[in-house]
């Protein structure tokens, strides 16, 4: 209409999805008097009178749902360098209780092309220049237990066989729900928040972004485990979570001759995060999530700090003599030591007081965090007439790894060594890191700065040099094409740790912990591309 033009869009969708499985097996009867199964078609089935029935099973697994939702959307331009869109939905899914399984969710954006107002002409830097932002709230209707495991029915638990009910003197086989049902479970919503810049400059060489995002989890769709409390399990809205931080990406396009182009891109990500609040259904230990030798190794997930940080004793040095323990504050009510162990900071007492003259559980604090400060990567491409050359680099910066391994898993005893226990503490003034080298010593197995390692590191991910054999000497041949290339991924990594990768995955609130994992191998290929 004019200057003005507008977009509209409206619709309806319905989603369905279905997994019906059955599955079987049996084994070959076996002894003296057994015939093998025969090889035909007419006997291959589960139950074909030549099985072992101790071997022979089936199972069955299903699931299924369903979502339903109206949504629409507008686009609106004025004199294409104004912009504004806004879209609406509503959503319902079997996942969740009827009182709550619809929910309407909605997005506003606006953005302004700045290149094409009057005051931008003439200026010969930008080719295009725009401002944009957004504001809108998505949802979740999936849940999954804390180590990963998809629930098929978040509203609808699944039977667990196993029990028996008494009544009179007869026991009955019995089946009870996995966790208590939730009449009250909504929807997982994340309010998210965005404003950005975008540009193209010097004859469109240089292409920028830059944004600024924050996003809010409302009603986080927690499983809480309470099986070690001797209580059923739930499923609820456990809370909420905030991310937020800045993107940047720019990329570089130079034809530097005819024969000869250069391409450079990078990116880089800052990310926080930041626990608002949690459930009171959530119990300590599900906040507090403990791995070997009873809570040596400790994640925590409160209120006010990151998701999963790492949580401990912040060690002083080592006891170098008898009179330096005497010296220092008391420790026996963790475990007994000696000189050669290592010695933790007297940090609060009870209720958050200051130091207290001793060492105990109260003396644990935030020692590290898993999530990086930053993340980067970028790439350099040059090709020559047929010849090409590619790197890509990709990096983590600010974020701290938990080692247990050669600290917390018996690393004391007569075994094999990691290198550095070559500098471990042996009499008084040799080490004041590296505790002393010994089975028994089991103070030393309480989760402190002593396992907390640098994560950041910086990996040559991937290098290509490749030729294309021009056409002209092809097209007497039939071939229209043909690419010879070598390729060699994670050439080479840049870390600070001990252990042989820096990264580490988990689940959603415990995470970054080396337990010996395994390295990333360097992956070198010779290639042969051929088009007919």
């Amino acid at each position: 209409f004019g200057d003005h033009s507008v977009t509209a869009t409206a619709g309806f969708t319905t989603y369905y999805f279905s997994n019906f499985n059955r599955t079987g097996k049996s084994s070959q009867a076996t002894g003296l008097t057994a015939l093998p199964i025969p090889d035909d078609s007419r006997f291959w089935y589960i139950t074909n009178g030549f099985q072992d029935p101790a071997t022979t099973s089936s199972s069955s697994s299903q699931s299924e749902y369903s979502t339903v939702s109206y949504l629409a959307r507008v686009l609106y331009n004025y004199k294409g360098k104004y912009f504004l869109n806004g879209s609406f939905r509503d959503d319902a899914s079997s996942r969740l209780p009827e009182a709550n399984r619809h929910q309407k969710f909605w997005a506003i954006g606006a953005a302004w092309e700045l290149g094409k107002e009057e005051f931008m002409q003439g200026q010969q830097i930008f080719d295009y220049l725009k401002l944009k932002g957004s504001v809108g709230v998505l949802g979740n209707q999936t849940a999954s237990r804390l180590d990963g495991t998809p629930l098929n029915y978040p509203f609808y638990p699944n039977l667990n066989t196993g029990s028996n009910a008494v009544f009179g003197t007869y026991v009955y086989t019995a089946a009870d729900p996995d966790y208590i049902p939730n009449t009250d479970l909504k929807w997982e919503t994340v309010a998210a928040q965005e404003v950005g810049i975008e540009l193209n400059a010097f004859d469109n060489r240089l292409h920028f972004e830059a944004n600024y995002f924050s996003k809010t989890t409302n009603d986080l769709m927690t499983f809480v485990d309470r099986s070690a409390l001797g209580l059923k399990n739930k499923l609820v809205n456990g809370g909420s979570l905030k991310n937020w931080g800045q993107e940047f990406s720019a990329t570089w396009n130079q034809r530097i001759t005819n024969d000869l182009a250069l391409n450079l891109s990078g990116n880089m990500t800052f990310l926080k995060n930041k626990v608002l609040s949690l459930s009171a259904d959530l119990p300590t230990g599900i906040l507090s999530r403990s791995f070997q030798n009873n809570g040596s190794a400790e994640s925590r997930t409160v209120p006010g700090y990151p998701i999963g940080f790492f949580y401990g004793y912040v060690v002083e040095g080592i006891y170098q003599s008898y009179a330096d323990i005497l010296n220092s504050p008391n420790a026996a009510s963790i475990g007994a030591y000696r000189p050669g162990d290592l010695k933790f900071k007297d940090i609060s007492g009870p209720e958050g007081k200051g130091p207290d003259g001793k060492i105990t559980a109260d003396d644990k604090t935030v020692i590290g965090n898993p999530t990086p400060k930053f993340t980067y990567g970028g790439s350099i491409n040059l090709s020559y007439k047929g010849l090409n050359v590619g790197v890509d680099v990709v990096g983590v910066h600010g974020n701290q790894v938990f080692r247990t391994w050669g600290s917390l898993e018996s690393p004391f005893q007569r075994v094999n060594y990691a290198g550095d226990k070559i500098d471990r503490w042996n009499g008084p003034g040799t080490s004041n890191w590296v505790p002393i080298i010994s089975q028994a010593d089991r103070f030393n197995y309480n989760g402190s700065t002593y396992n907390i390692e640098d994560g950041s590191y910086f990996r040559l991910r991937n290098i290509q040099l490749g030729y294309n054999i021009g056409n002209n000497l092809l097209s007497g041949v039939g071939i229209r094409s043909l690419r010879v290339f070598v390729n060699v991924q994670n050439a080479k990594t840049w870390k600070n740790n001990l252990g042989y990768t820096p990264e580490f995955a988990g689940d959603a609130t415990a995470f970054g912990y080396d337990n010996a994992g395994g390295a990333i191998p360097m992956v070198s290929t010779v290639g042969l591309n051929v088009t007919f």
